[in-house]
Formats: C-alpha cells, structure tokens, sequence
C-alpha cells in the first residue's frame, strides 16, 4: 500500500513538473515573439522616418529649383524690358 501511495505522489509530482516545464517554455516563446515584433516594428518606424525625411527633402530640392527658375526668369524678363528701354 505504502508503495502504490508512493508511486501515485511520484506520478502527481512527475505531472507537476512537466505542466511546469511546459509553462516555462510556451513563456519563453511569447516572450521571444514579442521582442521579434518589437524588432520588427521598431525598423518599420525607422524606414517611415526615413522615406518621411527624404520625401521632405525632395520637396525642398523642387522648391529651391522653382525658386532659381523664377528669379532666372525675372531676371531675363527685367533685361529685356532694359533692352527695349535702350532701344528706345
């Protein structure tokens, strides 16, 4: 009797510890999961930043380049209105 009693603790106790190892594992997987999306998501919000900062640094090259063609093409209206004030 004392035997099977021992042999029953043993078995309850054998369960116990695999549920517990189990437990551990599946944790250990979330948890590396979590930090994978972390990861993940952390270079996706860079990449965000980073086309955001190029496109507003395209923006500004187009800007800067109508500004230059304007005023070149002020400065080719004002002298032609000189050469015609000459001419006349």
């Amino acid at each position: 009797m004392m035997k099977a009693f021992s042999v029953k603790s043993n078995d309850y106790m054998y369960v116990l510890y695999v549920s517990s190892m189990i437990k551990s594992v599946i944790s250990l997987h979330t948890l590396i999961n979590n930090k994978i999306q972390y990861k993940e998501t952390e270079i996706e919000e860079q990449q965000k930043a980073k086309e955001a900062e190029e496109e507003k640094k395209r923006l500004d090259e187009e800007k800067k380049k109508k500004l230059e063609e304007k005023k070149e093409k002020e400065a080719k209206d004002k002298d032609a209105k000189d050469k015609e004030a000459k001419d006349a």
